[in-house]
C-alpha cells in the first residue's frame, strides 16, 4: 500500500530529493488549500459550555495551522462527542455503583460508540497524542506548536 500524499510544504520541510522543483511547484500548483481562519466563532447549534470549550481551542487550533475556515464544524463535532462521551462515562459509573449489570452493558457500548467518534475527530484535528504525531507542520511552526501543546496538554 502507497503512502499517504503528504502536501509539497512538508515535502521540502523533510528535504525530500526526490522531486524536482518544477514538479514541486507543478504539484503545488494542483494542491487544494482551505482558506485560513483570522477567527472562528462557534456554530449556533452548540450549547453555551460547549461554545466556551470550542472559543478556547479554535485560537490554538489557527495558530498552529490545523484549523481553516472549513474546519469549524469538525471541532465542533469532536466537543460534542467528548460531551456525550463524559456523559455517558458518569451513567456508567452510577450503573456500576449500583450493582446494575444490565445497565451498566448498555452504558458501555454508549460509552464506546462516543469514544471512537471523539478519539475520531480528535485525531483529524490534532487532539490525540497520534493525531498530532501524524501531522506535519513547517519548522517555523513546530516551536510555536509545542508550546501551544504545552498551554493546552501541560508540559
Amino acid at each position: 500500500m502507497p503512502r499517504k500524499r503528504q502536501p509539497v510544504a512538508a515535502l521540502r520541510a523533510s528535504g525530500s530529493r526526490h522531486y524536482s522543483k518544477a514538479q514541486l511547484e507543478e504539484r503545488e500548483a494542483r494542491e487544494v488549500k482551505a482558506p485560513p481562519a483570522a477567527s472562528m466563532d462557534p456554530p449556533d447549534y452548540l450549547p453555551a459550555s460547549l461554545a466556551k470549550k470550542f472559543r478556547a481551542l479554535a485560537p490554538v487550533l489557527i495558530r498552529m495551522g490545523i484549523l481553516t475556515s472549513l474546519d469549524g464544524d469538525g471541532l465542533a463535532r469532536y466537543l460534542i462527542a467528548e460531551h456525550n462521551y463524559l456523559r455517558a462515562t458518569k451513567h456508567l459509573f452510577e450503573a456500576l455503583a449500583a450493582g446494575t449489570t444490565a445497565e451498566a452493558d448498555k452504558w458501555s457500548s454508549i460509552q464506546d460508540r462516543f469514544f471512537r467518534q471523539c478519539r475520531s475527530a480528535g485525531a483529524d484535528l490534532g487532539l490525540t497524542v497520534s493525531g498530532r504525531c501524524s501531522l506535519e507542520l513547517p519548522p517555523s511552526q513546530v516551536e510555536e506548536a509545542s508550546r501551544e501543546e504545552a498551554e493546552l496538554f501541560g508540559d
